[in-house]
């Protein structure tokens, strides 16, 4: 199929004469803040990052993350410092290793969207 050639026009209602949308922009959305929140998901690894901080009860160090990975662990770092950015993730520093969790409600905004 050649991919350049128009596509058919199908006849429909003038637009004077078609109807208003069922619903309008909200404007309470932070759209935003859900699509930051989207793009920071948008990875397995960070999805499956954020997946193993929030099923723990404590804070996570770095150095127990690196093995569930087969990635480097500044790779590993990368995708952890967009999740940080996003604020789905929350860091501690205890002498030279960090600490990572899911802060209450981080992806509160995204899950109250979806809904």
């Amino acid at each position: 199929m050649d991919m350049t050639s128009a596509l058919p026009t199908v006849p429909g209602p003038a637009a004077a004469d078609c109807c208003a949308p069922a619903a309008g922009l909200d404007s309470q959305l932070d759209a935003a803040r859900i699509a930051a929140v989207a793009k920071a998901l948008a990875e397995p690894v960070r999805v499956n990052l954020l997946d193993v901080l929030r099923r723990s009860p404590a804070p996570v160090c770095q150095c127990e993350l690196v093995p569930l990975f087969d990635i480097p662990q500044s790779t590993l770092s990368h995708h952890i410092s967009k999740l940080v950015d996003a604020g789905l993730v929350q860091v501690e520093r205890r002498h030279r290793w960090a600490y990572y969790s899911v802060p209450a409600g981080a992806a509160e905004e995204l899950i109250a969207w979806l809904s």
